[in-house]
């Protein structure tokens, strides 16, 4: 038989498991600026309609000084390269922000990148992002807004690496990921630091595309910062370096802070950046 206190525990897990189940998902609330607009698709054969678009701009903080948005019509046809993008927390941690870019032959890039959404004043914790405290939101953003405001402003090491995929499977896998941006606008889900975060969310399109690539809950998929160390064993990033030289080959930080706030950003981060992890792999040889 259980005593007083077996009793206790019993009825308290059993209310909490009801309240966590039975929670609904917000779709109002004060929501952080970065976080307040909601993005979709809509597709017309080989051309898709992403609106709301992010594209701010921030200041030295972090604060956004331009709230932008805006609508823009992508051809799939015209798709060439998917980019993995990988952001460490702090240096040694062993979680990591991870996100697709998805980049066209006109030269225009489309991120997104998947997040807990979060009123003002709260802070992400890995234990309330274990229970349902968040919404799960797919952001489509302007590239030289998400990896900016990474490199530039709040000084994070970021990685972008290619992506093995052809046209076909680059499209379908952009295509899942829009619909499911569709689906969760419609019918909002919880966020979970496990089974639903930037990085399982990914793998599970992934897996959509090339069937049981990705295990969902391998360790280098819960410990975000190892997600790279997955990508390559399982033949999805486009090079032959081992771990440590593509880091280095496909580090943008430091190229990002010299060419600042320009134009043609994203595409002088790959071009320049890897130049010169080109030439400094040579020259330690």
């Amino acid at each position: 038989m259980l005593g007083y206190f077996g009793i206790l525990v019993v009825v308290f897990v059993s209310t909490f498991l009801v309240w966590q189940y039975t929670k609904k998902v917000p779709t109002q609330g004060d929501w952080k600026d970065t976080l307040k607009v909601l993005s979709t698709a809509d597709f017309n054969g080989n051309l898709v309609t992403v609106k709301n678009v992010r594209n701010f701009q921030y200041d030295a903080s972090g604060t956004p000084t331009v709230e932008a948005y805006y609508d823009k019509t992508y051809d799939l046809s015209k798709l060439v390269k998917v980019w993995y993008i990988t952001e460490p927390f702090d240096p040694g941690s062993l979680f990591s922000h991870t996100f697709l870019s998805f980049e066209f032959s006109d030269g225009s890039y489309l991120a997104i990148t998947i997040e807990a959404r979060l009123l003002k004043g709260r802070q992400y914790g890995i234990i309330t992002g274990l229970m349902r405290t968040f919404p799960l939101m797919y952001i489509a953003a302007d590239e030289r807004d998400v990896v900016y405001v990474r490199t530039n402003i709040n000084k994070e090491e970021v990685y972008v690496y290619p992506l093995l995929a052809n046209q076909k499977d680059g499209r379908l896998l952009l295509v899942d990921m829009l619909n499911r941006m569709n689906d969760i606008a419609v019918h909002p889900t919880w966020y979970n630091a496990i089974y639903a975060n930037c990085t399982s969310s990914i793998a599970a399109h992934v897996n959509k595309i090339w069937p049981g690539l990705l295990p969902r809950f391998d360790w280098q998929v819960l410990f975000t910062s190892y997600a790279d160390q997955l990508a390559l064993d399982r033949g999805l990033l486009d090079t032959t370096l081992p771990l440590d030289q593509a880091r280095q080959k496909f580090y943008v930080t430091d190229i990002a802070q010299k060419i600042g706030y320009v134009t043609d950003f994203s595409a002088l981060i790959r071009q320049l950046g890897q130049d010169t992890a080109s030439s400094s792999v040579t020259t330690s040889k």
